[in-house]
């Protein structure tokens, strides 16, 4: 007689773009690991209490991420219910943790959001003409317009369509706004890497638990004369799997057909771990890749806030509050990872507002974390909610 203990994850991350997305008519994605092998059923739970607790983040049909502890013997599968305490995450964070979500962060011009709405613009202004160009003879003919409208428009001895003198060039506004934003952000980044600011030192002043509040003590050793203001949250989410895992879990080779959401292969240049490859090349503008991982911060599409506070320019010590409806603590499972990590955001005079990124180990409380709604950002950085919006969840 044996009995296994297998730890469940199930996922269905937002991929780019998830607005446009049914998520119910997506797969989600499972993945079962044999964490022991025992004997007996007492030794099954003592291992089983040992494990991470489980949870829930997400209503499973839509965006979710899940895991549950399953104890298999003779009598089948049964969903183990460890006794909750404050249990801590000893796996090393993921490496696009280390690469994409620690240090200094800079805000991409804003110069890219205003292009996509001339985009969408431009598109629509396109297929009200080509409609009208398609019905203006029927209109005509039945004298409910006295002349065409949209026919051919003279420029010396040609005539040229109506949609390309005036729809044309509308279109091609957001490539010039788009190469614009470009070469001001590979200029921001050079100035920013040749001089970047001394990290501050952050001391924990005690635990950190998820449904705790953070205590920190924050020092600035070099600040800044063009400093203005220093604001601080923390933050939690969602890491999206790794292409790599996803294939891995699907049993599909690397160069296999992808599931949906997901991209072809990435180029050989891009380090494997560091995308789901659902919006490589879209969801970020363009980078100086001399900083590993960019320097433009990708937003957690699935994810939560906790309490804001204000800082003098030289540091201080911070109490902040914890996410509602409280969070699994870390957990850096293939598909189930749960990442936390506190912002700290410096308002500048000049070239926008500066941020560092500090990954955080919380500690997982002695409450079940089953969260039914959770907060959905777009894949793009341009795009993610900004710190400063009215309607962001923790605004002041």
């Amino acid at each position: 007689m044996s009995y296994r203990i297998i730890a469940e994850s199930s996922i269905r991350y937002p991929p780019f773009e998830s607005s446009l997305m049914i998520p119910e008519r997506l797969p989600s994605i499972h993945d079962e690991e044999v964490i022991a092998e025992v004997s007996h059923e007492e030794e099954a739970i003592e291992c089983a209490e040992k494990l991470l607790p489980p949870f829930r983040v997400g209503r499973k049909d839509e965006w979710f991420v899940e895991r549950k502890i399953i104890i298999e013997g003779p009598d089948g599968k049964q969903i183990f219910k460890p006794k909750l305490e404050l249990k801590i995450d000893s796996e090393e964070p993921p490496l696009a943790v280390k690469k994409q979500r620690t240090g200094w962060y800079l805000r991409p011009n804003p110069i890219h959001r205003h292009a996509r709405k001339v985009v969408t613009f431009a598109v629509a202004l396109f297929l009200i003409g080509l409609l009208f160009q398609t019905i203006e003879p029927v209109l005509v003919a039945l004298g409910l317009l006295p002349e065409t409208i949209f026919g051919g428009i003279r420029f010396g001895l040609l005539d040229y369509p109506f949609l390309v003198v005036y729809v044309g060039p509308l279109m091609m506004v957001p490539y010039f706004l788009r190469l614009i934003a470009n070469v001001r952000d590979l200029k921001h980044q050079r100035e920013f890497l040749l001089d970047p600011p001394a990290q501050p030192d952050i001391i924990f002043l005690s635990p950190v638990v998820a449904d705790s509040k953070l205590h920190c003590k924050i020092n600035f050793s070099e600040p800044r004369d063009d400093w203005l203001s220093i604001k601080a949250w923390w933050q939690v989410g969602v890491l999206p799997p790794t292409r790599e895992k996803v294939m891995e879990v699907l049993d599909k080779g690397i160069d296999s057909q992808p599931p949906p959401g997901f991209s072809t292969p990435l180029p050989h240049y891009w380090e494997q771990g560091l995308s789901d490859g659902g919006g490589f090349g879209e969801e970020t503008p363009l980078m100086q890749f001399d900083a590993p991982g960019g320097l433009f911060l990708r937003p957690l599409r699935m994810m939560a806030w906790g309490g804001r506070d204000s800082l003098p320019i030289s540091g201080g010590e911070l109490e902040l509050s914890p996410p509602m409806p409280h969070w699994p603590g870390s957990n850096h499972g293939g598909l189930a990872a749960i990442h936390w990590e506190m912002i700290i955001r410096i308002d500048r005079e000049k070239q926008g507002p500066l941020f560092w990124v500090h990954p955080v180990r919380v500690a997982h409380s002695s409450k079940l974390s089953v969260i039914e709604e959770v907060h959905i950002n777009d894949g793009r950085i341009e795009d993610s909610i900004r710190i400063e919006d009215e309607n962001h969840p923790i605004a002041a």
